[in-house]
């Protein structure tokens, strides 16, 4: 067992702010690591204005103000069933970004969890109002919600963290805490990722390069789609949609355009990846699952 810490309920933001005991193994430890690093993207983006920076995120998607990755996700997030009267959690919140979208979409409540207590302060300060968003210090593979709790669960750059044992016992959690007919939705890193930009990068540099450590990734840690839906599957949950994402031009485009190049530009890139996406070849895929309302009964 790695660092354990407990930290008693206190009232942040009226109460929008818990902490519950964590008990971390090393996996878990290196993700909070990462997250709480003074470099992290994540606490650097709108670090001298987070509430201003939130504000100007989740507005540019409430209007569709957004390209490549970014709107591969917001047309997920729009098609789920969600309404006033909809429960979500975010598994690995951060600072609160795709929650307090969803939120601001569809008027829901919405609870996020991330490991970084550093993160979890910054999304109660950037939380924007009138949205009933809260946030709380929590482990994804022992989530403190009662089963069948939530109409929708999102987790978006977080399972390929978590080593596969933490991601089978997180995808279980997911699964329990999923009301039946309740909706899971992932973005993953990949395995399969033949002939993508970066696994031609690790195959030129021989593993040199090709790899983001700087966040926190190892390859043995991500996600291939079979084992997902392996995992996915023995966990009760029924895989309705997979699609591979990020194959050699997109990436290539995003990393290097920053995302200033028109829309048009990224539509194209997305067509010339298409053959190896179409085969799941990927540098992330994004995954929609289902708790059956009426499990079924194996023989």
């Amino acid at each position: 067992m790695g660092a354990a810490a407990s930290y008693p309920l206190r009232p942040v933001a009226g109460e929008a702010y818990a902490d519950f005991r964590l008990e971390l193994d090393a996996v878990e430890e290196l993700q909070r690591e990462t997250y709480e690093r003074e470099g992290s993207r994540y606490v650097q983006q709108g670090l001298e204005d987070k509430r201003a920076f939130m504000a100007d995120f989740v507005e540019a998607r409430r209007h569709g103000r957004v390209k490549a990755k970014e709107e591969f996700l917001l047309r997920a997030l729009r098609e789920l069933p969600l309404g006033p009267t909809s429960r979500v959690l975010e598994v690995g919140c951060n600072d609160g970004r795709y929650l307090n979208t969803v939120a601001a979409l569809f008027g829901c409540e919405g609870v996020g969890i991330d490991l970084s207590e550093r993160s979890i302060a910054q999304a109660v300060a950037a939380r924007p109002a009138g949205l009933r968003t809260r946030f709380h210090v929590a482990q994804a593979t022992r989530l403190p919600f009662a089963e069948a709790s939530f109409d929708v669960l999102l987790s978006f750059d977080v399972f390929e963290h978590l080593g596969h044992p933490g991601f089978i016992a997180t995808l279980r959690e997911c699964q329990r805490v999923l009301r039946p007919g309740g909706r899971l939705l992932v973005y993953i890193v990949s395995q399969k990722d033949t002939f993508t930009l970066h696994e031609t990068i690790r195959r030129v540099s021989q593993g040199k390069l090709g790899v983001d450590d700087g966040e926190g990734h190892r390859y043995e840690n991500f996600i291939h789609p079979d084992f997902f839906r392996s995992v996915a599957t023995e966990s009760g949950l029924k895989v309705r949609r997979l699609t591979a994402y990020h194959g050699y031009w997109t990436l290539l485009a995003e990393e290097c355009l920053h995302n200033a190049a028109p829309r048009f530009v990224y539509r194209l890139f997305s067509f010339l990846d298409a053959p190896l996406v179409r085969e799941e070849h990927g540098n992330g895929f994004l995954a929609l699952c289902e708790r059956p309302a009426h499990p079924e009964v194996r023989p």
